[in-house]
């Protein structure tokens, strides 16, 4: 068991190494001499726990879609109202591009790789469709203009969400949550009815 537990720690500290590289310097200028030099590991160590960097690559993907998906399904299950559940995914997703490395180097990725069928990843498709279904049902419980497509403002809410993070990427990310929330309050304001009461008819 505490050879296991050790293994688990090297795995752990040689992904966070290959995080912060591709966060770093993107897919084509990472490689795994870079990430044993982080670790303070040989490369044959490193080459012990992944075989390449599309390896590396995929796992970093894989836990974005995880930690993604929990957050979206929260906001599709919880019994809040849309418009808090909305704000709280909006926020979650701030926090976690801010907080996690694993997660920015997964948006690194996931922008600088192709996609054979021009399609946007699933992981990004899904919260561009999640926050679409909000604002419709936000819309719904009177809280949102007729006058305003759901379609639309779910597209400017998602353009604040990655812009804030694709614009402070090369400063850092430190404080890029307290931003994302800062203006989401600010849209919320502009573009939410908060003297309504959820449900129909209101």
């Amino acid at each position: 068991m505490p050879k296991q537990a050790r293994a688990l720690r090297t795995y752990d500290r040689v992904l966070d190494a290959a995080a912060s590289e591709f966060a770093l310097k993107g897919y084509a200028r990472t490689n795994l001499q870079h990430v044993a030099d982080r670790t303070g590991l040989t490369k044959g160590a490193v080459y012990g726990h992944f075989s390449s960097k599309e390896e590396l690559a995929g796992v970093l993907e894989h836990h974005f879609e995880t930690v993604t998906d929990d957050l979206l399904c929260h906001a599709r299950q919880s019994g809040a109202p849309p418009v808090d559940r909305l704000g709280s995914l909006v926020r979650s997703l701030a926090d976690l591009f801010e907080k996690d490395v694993r997660v920015r180097a997964a948006l690194r990725l996931t922008a600088e790789m192709p996609r054979p069928d021009g399609c946007p990843p699933p992981v990004l498709d899904g919260i561009q469709r999640d926050t679409r279904a909000l604002l419709r049902e936000i819309q719904d419980a009177g809280r949102l203009h007729p006058s305003l497509p759901p379609e639309t403002v779910a597209d400017l809410v998602v353009a604040v969400l990655f812009g804030t993070h694709y614009t402070t990427t090369a400063c850092g990310q430190e404080g890029l949550g307290s931003r994302v929330h800062a203006m989401w309050d600010v849209l919320s304001s502009a573009l939410l009815d908060h003297g309504a009461q959820d449900g129909p008819g209101a």
